[in-house]
């Protein structure tokens, strides 16, 4: 991807303003081309959307996607050509679609994950194993609506927030902190860290019912 000269140098003059820092040629290059680099592939992925929005309007009711490597947005399995669907709620695999048809859990599952919990998410923001998470359903504390295979067994577990609403929070109130750190050379790095390290959880979490089953690392 070929810059001018003069791209490059308006865009090192906003990185040393914004920065305060004197930006080598080289260094303003760089984030030129990864900038263009990045705006080139926002670009190609609307011309995407805007070509699969048009073809809903003649088939409203969804369509295969062509092409491998889609990801399903309620359970994140990689699905390929017919085995996705389309339509306006976004990508899903063919389980979770017919477990939509049928009404178990609603279409905009797929465009909003905060109105629901994984078990991934209820592992990662409270510490909570599958067998803690079977626990809690068996006691009728967790109501999580059941996505079943083509065999019949248990596929996915979601827990949607308007059906707990008592016991799962806002999942903003769960969302892991970027934490800086600045090394030796003064270089700076970012990490994650959860949310409890920040906030008192028995306060933070008061009057949720999912505080009884916490185990923080």
């Amino acid at each position: 991807m070929g810059l001018s000269d003069k791209t490059i140098k308006e865009f090192k003059t906003i990185l040393e303003k914004k920065t305060g820092k004197e930006v080598s040629w080289g260094e303003a290059e760089e984030g030129a081309r990864n900038l263009a680099g990045f705006a080139e592939v926002l670009y190609k992925q609307a011309n995407i959307e805007h070509r699969r929005e048009l073809k809903l309007k003649d088939s409203p009711k969804g369509f295969h996607l062509e092409g491998n490597g889609y990801t399903c947005a309620i359970c994140g399995k990689t699905v390929s050509n017919e085995e996705t669907w389309y339509d306006k709620w976004g990508i899903k695999c063919l389980i979770c679609q017919k477990a939509i048809d049928k009404k178990i859990i609603p279409g905009s599952l797929a465009r909003s994950d905060n109105s629901w919990y994984s078990i991934y998410d209820l592992e990662s923001r409270f510490s909570i194993n599958k067998n803690a998470m079977k626990q809690a359903v068996k006691e009728g504390v967790l109501k999580p609506r059941i996505v079943p295979s083509a065999s019949g067994r248990p596929y996915v577990y979601l827990f949607l927030i308007k059906d707990n609403k008592e016991v799962l929070p806002p999942k903003k109130l769960t969302e892991s902190h970027l934490v800086k750190e600045v090394k030796k050379d003064g270089e700076e790095w970012f990490h994650s860290e959860p949310w409890y390290r920040f906030v008192d959880p028995i306060k933070h979490l008061k009057g949720y019912k999912i505080i009884n089953y916490l185990k923080f690392k």
